[in-house]
């Protein structure tokens, strides 16, 4: 059971979670004062392509759970499904467990799946959040921060806006 230190849950879809493994910064996630969800069709998912090794770090922390969508989520992330086909399996299983968990927070950096979240009246941020966060409440230190927006500005399949990036990476460097 995970320690009930939190008052929020961040649900984690496949996109964040390749980000935030990108940006070098899994092993800080357990150091905010959040529990964290990933749906188990996401750990699954080959997309991720995360090691043994990346799991562990997150389980490490006491604050990560899978979450094992019950069959009536499952039927629900299929409707979803059929009302925006747009939207992949994974993001609906996403959605319907953020949907379904009190004061949680989807975090996603696919366009379209924050749209949808948002319709749905789910509370929805990026992995620029993250950061935001992770200074906010001092739980590394800024050259690991500024390290992460390098990398991702320097990727191009990390989709962030460049003003923001670079806009922290001024803040952090002064």
């Amino acid at each position: 059971m995970v320690e009930e230190r939190v008052a929020c849950v961040i649900v984690n879809d496949a996109s964040a979670l390749i980000d935030l493994k990108k940006g070098r910064l899994l092993h800080v996630l357990g150091d905010l004062p959040y529990r964290w969800v990933v749906p188990v069709p996401i750990r699954e998912d080959e997309v991720l392509s995360f090691s043994g090794q990346d799991w562990q770090t997150l389980e490490d922390s006491n604050s990560f759970e899978e979450f094992d969508l019950p069959s009536g989520l499952v039927s629900e992330a299929f409707d979803l499904r059929m009302e925006r086909p747009k939207l992949s399996a994974n993001d609906c299983f996403c959605l319907v467990t953020a949907r379904s968990i009190e004061k949680s927070i989807l975090l996603t950096g696919d366009k379209i799946l924050r749209t949808t979240a948002e319709l749905h009246k789910v509370c929805v941020h990026g992995i620029l959040w993250i950061v935001d966060e992770l200074e906010r409440l001092d739980c590394c230190e800024k050259s690991l921060l500024i390290q992460a927006l390098e990398i991702w500005y320097d990727d191009p399949n990390v989709r962030l806006p460049p003003q923001e990036i670079n806009s922290r990476l001024k803040l952090f460097q002064d």
